[in-house]
């Protein structure tokens, strides 16, 4: 059967070929040449513009055909992503939403308070100031007491609590101290060849100005108001003071008082004159820079409030002792009416 198809085969290409290559037949007698020859002209033309246009009408169905199938595939593998996004979209609307930068009242407390204590717990440093009142005794050899002093100074001092309760402040700074006495050194009595008494006094009137280095430390024990930066507490100061130097300013007087009429009138008339030489009257300054080794030493007892920016302490003298040539002494607790005391007056800057 193989060899048939073959021959089959065979025979029906040799027909083909041998009909393609036969002569045409002669066209009839009534035939319009122009016409045929303009027909055979246009024919082959005209059959070419139809095969061109059937071609290109089957291209571009081809290419619209061939398009639309990647669109297609395009929508078939979104579709598991837009079913997906509306799940996910879905599941959002579902859950509930947490807003944003809300917090409740407790919350808020809580951050104030554990801000407050973490800034109370810092160290804070910054400018103090003092003022004083010192009550000297004995100074020098005058063996009485002065009739007023005080004091003021500038120091930078930082500050560091430990825990709640605990807290200490170091200072260093300068400090001015001003006393004065006034008091009656001595008298004499006396009489005159007439037999008038008299009684000459002897007064004085002494300042003395001391510039000094202070070096007070502070030890605390109080409570942090809850909530805030302000710290109630009760101090202990222990205090070094190096004096630099001093100036003493002393002023004799020397005056006559009497009981007799005589020699009242007679004092009066002498004076109005202009030529009475009383009251007499010397003055002198000392000035000395202190040596290495004159050191000032107190103790001080407090209570003080104080916030993270400004604080206030008041403090009353209740121990110290001098060098020989410092001589500085003053009363404290207890031991007069008048003691000395201070107010200290922080600014913190950080």
């Amino acid at each position: 059967m193989t060899i048939i198809r073959k021959i089959l085969t065979i025979s029906s290409v040799l027909a083909v070929l041998g009909f393609a290559q036969g002569s045409p037949e002669p066209p009839p007698d009534d035939w319009d040449t122009t016409t045929d020859s303009t027909a055979t002209a246009n024919q082959p033309q005209t059959a070419a513009v139809q095969d061109s246009t059937v071609k290109a009408a089957d291209t571009s169905a081809a290419v619209v055909a061939d398009s639309t199938k990647p669109a297609d595939t395009a929508k078939v593998a979104a579709a598991p992503a837009d079913s997906a996004k509306a799940d996910t979209t879905a599941a959002d609307s579902a859950a509930p939403k947490k807003p944003r930068n809300k917090i409740t009242y407790a919350d808020y407390q809580k951050r104030v308070i554990k801000a407050a204590k973490k800034r109370s717990r810092t160290l804070h440093h910054g400018l103090s100031l003092v003022s004083a009142n010192y009550h000297d005794k004995n100074y020098w050899h005058t063996n009485h007491d002065a009739d007023w002093g005080m004091g003021m100074g500038m120091y930078y001092f930082y500050r560091r609590y430990i825990g709640n309760y605990l807290g200490f402040q170091g200072r260093l700074g300068a400090l001015y101290r001003y006393s004065r006495w006034s008091f009656d050194v001595g008298e004499e009595d006396g009489q005159l060849s007439s037999g008038e008494e008299y009684t000459l006094v002897h007064s004085l009137d002494r300042k003395y100005y001391n510039f000094s280095a202070d070096m007070p430390l502070t030890g605390k024990v109080g409570y942090h108001v809850k909530g805030t930066t302000t710290f109630l507490f009760a101090s202990l100061t222990f205090g070094l003071t190096k004096p630099i130097y001093e100036m003493t300013d002393t002023e004799n007087w020397l005056d006559i008082k009497t009981n007799d009429k005589k020699l009242k009138a007679d004092l009066d008339l002498i004076d109005k004159a202009g030529q009475s030489p009383f009251p007499l009257y010397e003055s002198h300054q000392t000035n000395k820079f202190f040596y290495m080794d004159d050191w000032e030493t107190s103790g001080w007892i407090g209570l003080g409030i104080e916030s993270r920016l400004v604080s206030f302490e008041v403090q009353m003298f209740a121990f110290g002792g001098a060098s020989q040539n410092a001589n500085h002494r003053y009363y404290h607790i207890g031991h007069d009416s008048n003691p000395t005391w201070r107010m200290f007056l922080d600014f913190s800057i950080k």
